[in-house]
């Protein structure tokens, strides 16, 4: 149950980490990714609710730097799809 997403939502930690140093901006989606997983380990409804906000506002964030990592886009709409999922 929601292993894709949890690998997605690991590898763009694992990515993001290395750039850290580039800003708050990265933390907080670092921060915001590691409680997405346990969104998705624990998926009440709360929760999931919690998790698409999360993923919404990521995704808006990431717009302008979807080019220089791609594979975190690629695992948002991941989580989108999982998200949007009944």
């Amino acid at each position: 149950m929601g292993t894709d997403e949890l690998k997605a939502c690991m590898d763009a930690v694992e990515l993001l980490e290395n750039y850290r140093s580039f800003g708050s901006m990265v933390g907080e989606a670092i921060v915001a990714f590691k409680r997405i997983e346990e969104c998705i380990e624990d998926p009440t409804t709360e929760k999931k609710d919690e998790a698409k906000r999360l993923i919404s506002r990521l995704s808006a964030e990431i717009g302008p730097y979807q080019g220089y990592v791609p594979s975190v886009a690629v695992a948002l709409e991941k989580l989108k799809k999982w998200s949007e999922q009944d």
